[in-house]
């Protein structure tokens, strides 16, 4: 009897092992709220979908009944779904494919993703009338390949982008009515970008942030930018607005430096010889990142990453500035 007791036992941990490990490799399609509610009774323990996961044309008020999931190894769409937010994910922290956010009229905001931290394949956000903001994702720091935000009319700010670091493809913003700027997606590596596309933003005239000045620099991909606002309506106006943005002091020929682009080292001449007497180094949002005594006048900046910056070089008599790119 003892034995078979242990046995019993011994089965119902493997069993729990199993399912704490991964379920549902063939994935999911959540269409009713019963079946969001009754998904912790009908699989038990599990945590970590590793097929896809899709929730879609069905009368589903509430998520709650997935706040046990952490992982899912697929990817997670979202379509035709009448949910104010996305609570009841909060325990949600990676997708292992794209996840698409469509068609979601009732949406105003992403509540419920806030520990969500990377996504293996593409962002979409597209399609959402009543769309507001983006906050919910601010944790978000990776998205392996590309990001779509479109035709969400209301949407005013991609502000709950601010941690996001990394997109391996291409940044699409298009038909947003209501979108201004591009802030909140200021901190993302330019050298990460695959392709840049800006287009039918009605409203949209500050795309010169930080992230999509270093891009142009030095594109990796594509850039196509039309049909915005003044300030953002082609590729020539954004690059001269990131070039406007260096202030006052410039330079009226009395300084010269080379070689520009640079990697390692620059070196600065002032006009009739005259002292140097620091030099420093800012970024597009005006963050020292740099302060240097050039020695023979030269500066070395091969601590920085590659991108735009403003050279401000103080001299006895006045402080002058310059555009300095990095490769």
């Amino acid at each position: 009897m003892k034995k078979l007791i242990l046995l019993s036992a011994m089965v119902a941990i493997s069993h729990s092992i199993v399912f704490s490990q991964g379920c549902l490799p063939e994935g999911i399609v959540f269409s009713t709220q019963a079946e969001i509610d009754n998904f912790q009774t009908n699989y038990p323990g599990c945590t970590e979908i590793e097929g896809d996961v899709n929730i879609m044309q069905g009368a589903i008020a509430n998520l709650n009944g997935l706040s046990v999931l952490t992982s899912i190894g697929g990817h997670l769409q979202f379509y035709w779904v009448p949910l104010l937010n996305l609570s009841g994910l909060e325990n949600l922290t990676s997708i292992g494919d794209y996840l698409y956010i469509g068609e979601a009229h009732s949406l105003q905001n992403l509540n419920g993703l806030e520990n969500l931290t990377s996504i293996g394949g593409s962002l979409y956000i597209e399609n959402n009338n009543n769309l507001t903001s983006l906050t919910g994702v601010d944790n978000l720091t990776s998205i392996s390949q590309h990001l779509s935000v479109g035709n969400n009319i209301l949407l005013t700010s991609l502000n709950g982008f601010y941690n996001l670091t990394s997109i391996g493809g291409i940044i699409n913003i298009w038909s947003n009515n209501s979108l201004t700027s591009l802030n909140g997606l200021e901190n993302v590596d330019g050298l990460s970008i695959a392709g840049l596309e800006i287009k039918s933003n009605s409203l949209l005239s500050s795309c010169n942030i930080q992230s999509i000045c270093d891009y142009l620099v030095a594109p990796n991909g594509t850039i196509d930018i039309h049909d915005n606002a003044p300030g953002c309506n082609s590729q020539a106006e954004v690059e001269a607005a990131c070039l406007n943005s260096v202030g006052e002091n410039a330079n009226t020929g009395e300084l010269t430096f080379f070689p520009n682009p640079a990697t390692s080292f620059i070196t600065i001449n002032t006009k009739e010889g005259i002292l140097i007497e620091e030099a420093i180094i800012y970024n597009h949002l005006g963050q020292k990142v740099l302060m240097a005594l050039p020695v023979n006048n030269t500066v070395d900046v091969s601590t920085l990453k590659p991108g735009m910056y403003i050279l401000e070089v103080v001299t006895e008599n006045r402080t002058i500035r310059e555009i300095l790119l990095v490769e």
